[in-house]
């Protein structure tokens, strides 16, 4: 049986060529891309993808262990890993509400959307009509994607029916051969593949919620290390605000942006900053 579908390998082809193409046309490309290397392996970044890479080892356990996960979705994980929990973590770092942001990626593991996608992406074709189907829905995709400019609308509806009735008649073929081959569909092993990377973007959840609180609080507290150089101050200021402030990052980091220079001499003048600012916010609040 093979690892990959003649989808996935021409994607995969597809990805290569451009990226190789680009190498070759464009040498900033290639500079670019070691910048991207070396802030890859950025300490932080490492630590933050070592914590992830832990953190999905641990629910792939309990997966397995419970008979969801075997081996078998070993490249389903790593997929999975690369392409939807690597994002998720990027764009954590542009949340601002993160109830309405996991409220909104629940959602998105629970609509209908989900199981056509599933559906579509099911019943593959030849590596060459694979190429071909792949590169043409790239193409459609990036055409409706940069028609943003009021005069180019009626050419990105033109090309959203196009890529409907593509879509459509995918979802009808995979159908059919369905239909036409039950037992290949209706299995332990195609109901794992539907069912556990879904569970592992539900139980990422959990992860984004903790890491976006971590990079509030790193946001919240960053300004302390320029007040004072003494570690033990800063460690100081950072547990008597997070008390003061019951651990809400936003006002902490008003408080941080309050302060100045001469307010973190001392734990004394640490704690008279925190309680000035907080008669501040009553007295603005009456």
């Amino acid at each position: 049986m093979n690892v990959f579908n003649n989808r996935e390998l021409a994607s995969a082809t597809l990805i290569i060529v451009f990226f190789a193409w680009m190498m070759i046309k464009h040498s900033e490309v290639r500079s670019s891309l070691g910048c991207v290397a070396q802030t890859m392996l950025q300490k932080t970044i490492l630590i933050t993808l070592a914590t992830l890479a832990a953190y999905t080892t641990l629910v792939v356990f309990i997966l397995e262990r419970i008979d969801v996960w075997n081996v078998g979705q070993l490249k389903n994980t790593i997929l999975w890993f690369v392409f939807i929990a690597f994002v998720q973590l990027l764009k954590t770092t542009k949340v601002s509400e993160p109830i309405e942001f996991l409220r909104e990626s629940l959602n998105s593991q629970l609509k209908l959307i989900v199981l056509i996608e599933f559906l579509v992406a099911f019943h593959s074709y030849s590596f060459v009509v694979e190429l071909i189907l792949v590169s043409l829905l790239t193409f459609l995709s990036c055409c409706s994607a940069f028609a943003v400019k009021p005069e180019h609308q009626p050419v990105k509806k033109v090309v959203d029916v196009i890529i409907a009735i593509l879509g459509l008649f995918l979802l009808i073929d995979s159908l059919l051969s369905i239909y036409s081959e039950p037992n290949k569909f209706f299995s332990i092993g195609t109901f794992r593949d539907f069912l556990v990377p879904m569970l592992l973007s539900v139980s990422l959840l959990a992860y984004i919620y903790c890491f976006y609180y971590f990079l509030a609080y790193e946001r919240a507290f960053l300004k302390a290390k320029i007040y004072t150089k003494s570690k033990p101050l800063q460690r100081y200021a950072k547990i008597q605000s997070f008390i003061a402030f019951r651990g809400k990052p936003k006002v902490i980091h008003k408080w941080m942006l309050y302060s100045c220079i001469p307010e973190f001499e001392s734990r004394e003048t640490i704690k008279a900053s925190i309680e000035q600012f907080k008669t501040n916010q009553r007295e603005t609040t009456v």
